[in-house]
């Protein structure tokens, strides 16, 4: 019983870390239908954003936390303005923003490998940057005249998430190189006694961390105004705009709102498992979106029971089955909620027009 009693409390701190990522996916989805594969890259951007902190400024774990939170919420509202609003409203000055960041992307790829004196003498960069802004040029042109509104398939956001997670990891790997790096212990617990059972002071942390900020977004969503405003959007976006919402700052605020709770699950991986590396976005972002499929995708406490359970079952088959089922145990899960209850476990029917 020590044993099942300490798998289940390690499946729960990796759960709670499962269930703040898998809450930016169900948000996502919940307000727009999208789902938003950089979020796992994100959330590995947030881990080394703390890792930074800590070598420059501070070890102070929550001032670590905010500052982490704060940079990922910035970076999350970028990348809806960046790839998605462009896809739902295709005005000329959303194209436009798209353009300069994606601008501002190939001139740091650029800066990592060449210094701005031969930038500014290469004529293939310049020649590349012509060619670009008359490309961009020709597209707004071309979307001035169908209109700045003329709808965008689910395809399109669907490529445009990946080529957002693309590019964050390999700005990370431009800039951060793509060694992995080693997280300074910022943080110290002993050991709780329970009986004969040693439990680990910062598992309990952990867990504890997970549920107030998963609480404190229940609050923000069922207890503020912005939080009616975001359930607004979600339900008809077109009746929230004629209520006097504007649904693209809502949004925004969700995504920047889903990317906080990630950076802080960044974080909490790099003082737990004490390593960060640029590809550790991808299975944790797959995890947690199986987490948010298993709940109902689109439903918050879904996010949440999903994550805490996909944790300790893929605990309990590394403990009782075998370590190789660690990673295979959760899309077995994703199968069989998708034959047996396709809706999730808090998922609700719905009948939609064809």
């Amino acid at each position: 019983m020590e044993i099942v009693f300490q798998q289940i409390l390690n499946g729960l701190t990796l759960g709670g870390i499962y269930a703040l990522i898998a809450l930016g996916y169900t948000m996502a989805y919940g307000i727009v239908k999208l789902i938003n594969f950089a979020h796992g890259d994100i959330f590995m951007v947030g881990a080394f954003v703390g890792l930074f902190i800590i070598a420059s400024f501070t070890a102070n774990f929550f001032l670590v936390m905010i500052i982490a939170m704060a940079v990922c919420a910035l970076l999350g509202f970028l990348v809806e303005k960046t790839a998605y609003i462009p896809l739902r409203e295709g005005s000329p000055r959303n194209m436009i923003f798209t353009a300069l960041m994606l601008m501002i992307i190939l001139l740091v790829a650029y800066l990592s490998r060449y210094s701005i004196t031969a930038i500014l003498t290469n004529v293939k960069f310049w020649s590349g940057l012509v060619l670009f802004i008359i490309l961009i040029a020709w597209l707004v042109r071309g979307r001035i005249k169908l209109g700045s509104r003329t709808g965008s398939s689910r395809i399109n956001a669907l490529i445009s998430a990946i080529g957002m997670s693309i590019i964050i990891s390999n700005m990370v790997v431009i800039i951060n190189g793509p060694r992995r790096a080693t997280y300074p212990q910022i943080i110290q617990f002993g050991e709780i006694n329970i009986g004969q059972i040693g439990v680990s002071g910062l598992q309990i942390f952990i867990i504890t961390a997970s549920i107030i900020l998963m609480c404190m977004l229940y609050y923000i969503v069922h207890k503020t105004k912005t939080g009616v405003a975001m359930r607004a959007v979600s339900q008809n976006i077109d009746a929230a705009r004629l209520m006097g919402i504007n649904p693209n700052r809502i949004i925004g605020f969700t995504f920047a709102l889903g990317a906080s709770l990630a950076a802080a699950a960044g974080v909490l991986v790099g003082v737990y498992y004490t390593v960060a590396e640029p590809t550790m976005g991808t299975m944790y972002g797959l995890k947690a979106f199986v987490a948010a499929v298993l709940g109902g995708i689109g439903s918050i406490p879904g996010a949440m029971v999903g994550g805490l359970i996909l944790g300790v079952a893929e605990i309990l088959s590394v403990a009782f089955i075998s370590p190789s089922f660690r990673d295979a145990i959760a899309f077995a899960i994703l199968i069989l909620i998708l034959i047996i209850k396709p809706t999730g476990l808090f998922g609700i029917k719905t009948k939609e027009k064809v």
